[in-house]
């Protein structure tokens, strides 16, 4: 295993126990701490502390997480479910890591929010872990479809 996913495995497993709201909030901090700080963006799993005088009430910082996870679904969406050719073996990778556990198709799906879109580690982990805490069945092919109806439904902005 790559030291980067290693990194990716351990930071996404952590996020895993949280749930969505908490997932948001961490989003949100980490963006918000990012702002302040751009050397953090660089880790899967920086050390923060949330400050309400920093980064403002964590309603808003919430609100921000769900907002900047909006912006990122799609893309990775069409990264692990697409039909795009050039993405075809990072479609397998996920789809073979779907038999060996969430954490590890979480982290697979954060190294490639990374490496493809140049998303920071420090986001692309908490994207990740929404994602598979939200979707992830134990059939690759139905992950895809409900995660489809989502992206697709009338909450989808």
């Amino acid at each position: 295993m790559s030291t980067i996913l290693e990194e990716a495995e351990s930071a996404v497993a952590l996020l895993l126990e949280s749930d969505e709201p908490q997932l948001y909030e961490q989003l949100g901090i980490r963006i918000k701490a990012i702002e302040q700080n751009p050397e953090i963006a660089g880790s899967f799993e920086p050390s923060l502390t949330y400050s309400e005088v920093a980064m403002g009430p964590l309603d808003s910082v919430r609100d921000l997480g769900q907002r900047i996870c909006r912006r990122w679904e799609r893309s990775a969406f069409d990264l692990v479910c697409g039909t795009s050719a050039a993405d075809e073996q990072e479609r397998r990778s996920v789809a073979d890591a779907f038999g060996i556990n969430g954490t590890a198709v979480a982290a697979l799906m954060a190294t490639l929010l990374v490496s493809h879109f140049g998303l920071a580690p420090a986001i692309a982990a908490v994207v990740a872990a929404i994602v598979v805490k939200r979707f992830f069945h134990p059939a690759y092919e139905e992950f895809c479809a409900i995660w489809c109806e989502r992206i697709a439904g009338p909450s989808a902005e």
